[in-house]
């Protein structure tokens, strides 16, 4: 997924140079750029090449600047990666995170963005953001969870400059209810402010170019959610999983994901989105896994989707569905400079995960011509594409779910990047948690593993009115949660006021388990939840929706 700057001035000063070093002499003759491995060198005590563990995020400055975000593993730690034009090397070990939600946004030549986990003892994938310049990082950002406007998990990044970057994540509500949608912050220079998208799907994408941000979305409120309602501003007839973001203003992009037949509206998301200079913006996606149509175990069957803006108008590419499964979706596009190609990554959503199976990447031109290269050409599999990113026709980068690179390239060397501030390992970064109490009890033992989460905290209603009228919170006296031997978890607690009450289990803000929505009535009640072993909860959460007054 795409986070780099529409910046080419790096691109074209290096074009420039090798212009003038070829004046005088004579330039090897050209080969044909095509797909190659190209592992970093073995790490320390290890005697052969490893995979990186699995990839957050790829995206690339320029030719010679380029970082790679990896989940790590026993042998190599997690956090981010850097190539100069010559090899890869590891810039960090923090600021980085879960593949799922670690995204990087370039900023300024030596300035980037990371969405990365909180500094301890805060925890959770995607709600924590670190700021890198000239070397070391500058700023980290979380908030506690009962903040009065707390972070909600972040999944894209995109930056068009140092004070202009957008950070989009899941839908969600802030803790009054009276903000609702698809959750934003933004980035002005100086400071971070939250904003919901008013048709709240979760965010699945974003990109900077043309004057404006451009944001893909799933169908529903976060990757592969299929249970939580999704709140629209607006109905749709068919959902618009694009959207334009100017200044601060949130717009749905006229194109809709139209289902082929037999299918509902609902049926396909787009899950990624690009832009590079000389060419057009992306979209690409495929049959839908999240949102109420979206089978239980399986995505919507129906062929990659691919779209291109084109003079002001959205194209869907006619792509020959001979080449692909009816369960492949594209989850990443790298737009190629300086022509209307781009490359996809291709995925089965039952390859999602998988570090084993062999990746398939697609070359697709505005003509709707296509092709499918598998990689490795042969051999055995290093895991199903998942990152992709090109600086130029013939220079790209493909790394795999396990963590694996492979190096689109003619073979013409280039010279090491010398920047410093991309000299050094980064091993430093600023405990934005340190102001939060600690408890001085121990943590649980091993045999608490399947003890009762945390409840959530109901948040104090507010009514709206001219005369500012605040009443006491809907819930209170919640006991602790208790497990029965059924794996039957019974929560009981009271009530103000009558209101629909729903409990749910959240597993890495993931809905794992949840009570059917129920009218009750003011006093003491109890609800049961029914747990599982394999999919446990770390959260407890409560979903009230009192009538309107």
């Amino acid at each position: 997924m795409r986070r780099r700057l529409l910046c080419t001035v790096a691109a074209s000063l290096a074009g420039l140079a090798l212009l003038i070093t070829g004046a005088g002499t004579a330039a090897p003759a050209a080969q044909a750029a095509s797909w190659r491995l190209e592992q970093p060198a073995p790490p320390a005590g290890s005697p052969y090449k490893v995979p990186l563990g699995r990839p957050g995020d790829l995206s690339c400055m320029s030719a010679t600047r380029c970082l790679l975000a990896v989940e790590g593993n026993a042998i190599v730690p997690r956090g981010l990666w850097f190539y100069d034009g010559a090899a890869w090397r590891q810039l960090t070990t923090v600021c980085g995170g879960s593949a799922d939600t670690t995204r990087i946004a370039w900023a300024g030549t030596d300035e980037f963005w990371t969405i990365t986990e909180p500094s301890l003892p805060r925890r959770g994938g995607g709600l924590g953001l670190c700021h890198f310049r000239d070397g070391q990082v500058i700023a980290s950002y979380s908030t506690a969870p009962d903040s009065a406007d707390p972070f909600r998990t972040l999944t894209a990044a995109a930056c068009s400059g140092p004070s202009d970057c957008w950070f989009g994540g899941v839908a969600a509500e802030d803790p009054s209810g009276q903000r609702a949608g698809g959750y934003h912050l933004h980035w002005d220079g100086t400071t971070l402010t939250s904003f919901y998208a008013p048709q709240g799907r979760g965010v699945s994408d974003i990109v900077a170019g043309a004057g404006r941000f451009y944001e893909t979305t799933f169908i529903g409120a976060q990757r592969e959610d299929r249970d939580t309602p999704v709140q629209l501003t607006q109905q749709e007839d068919f959902p618009y999983t694009i959207h334009a973001i100017q200044g601060t203003a949130f717009r749905n992009e006229r194109y809709a994901t139209l289902p082929p037949p037999g299918l509902r509206p609902g049926s396909a998301e787009l899950l990624a989105t690009d832009v590079a200079s000389g060419n057009t913006p992306w979209f690409v996606g495929g049959g839908a896994a999240s949102g109420p149509v979206a089978p239980a175990d399986t995505n919507s069957p129906r062929p990659p989707l691919a779209v291109r803006l084109e003079n002001g108008f959205y194209r869907d590419l006619s792509l020959d569905p001979a080449l692909f499964g009816e369960h492949d979706r594209f989850t990443d596009v790298a737009a190629v400079p300086g022509g209307g190609d781009a490359w996809a990554t291709v995925q089965s959503y039952q390859e999602r995960a998988s570090t084993t199976a062999r990746a398939r990447v697609v070359h697709m031109r505005p003509d709707d011509s296509a092709e499918v290269v598998r990689l490795p050409a042969g051999g055995s599999g290093r895991g199903a594409a998942a990152r992709i990113e090109f600086t130029s026709a013939d220079e790209g980068w493909m790394v795999t779910n396990a963590g694996w690179i492979f190096h689109f390239t003619d073979g013409a060397p280039r010279a090491a990047e010398s920047d410093p501030a991309f000299a050094r390992l980064i091993t430093y970064r600023p405990n934005e948690s340190v102001a939060q109490a600690i408890s001085d009890t121990p943590p649980a033992d091993d045999s608490q593993l399947f003890a009762p989460p945390d409840v959530e905290p109901e948040p104090e209603a507010v009514v709206r009115d001219p005369r500012t009228v605040r009443l006491k919170a809907l819930m209170f006296r919640l006991s602790k949660p208790r497990v029965d031997r059924r794996l039957r978890l019974h929560l009981t607690f009271s009530l103000r006021r009558v209101a629909r009450v729903q409990l749910q289990g959240r597993r890495k803000g993931k809905v794992v388990a949840r009570t059917r929505l129920r009218r009750l009535k003011p006093g003491r009640h109890t609800l049961v939840l029914q747990l599982n072993r394999r999919r446990w909860p770390d959260r407890l959460r409560f979903v009230t929706k009192e009538p309107k007054r």
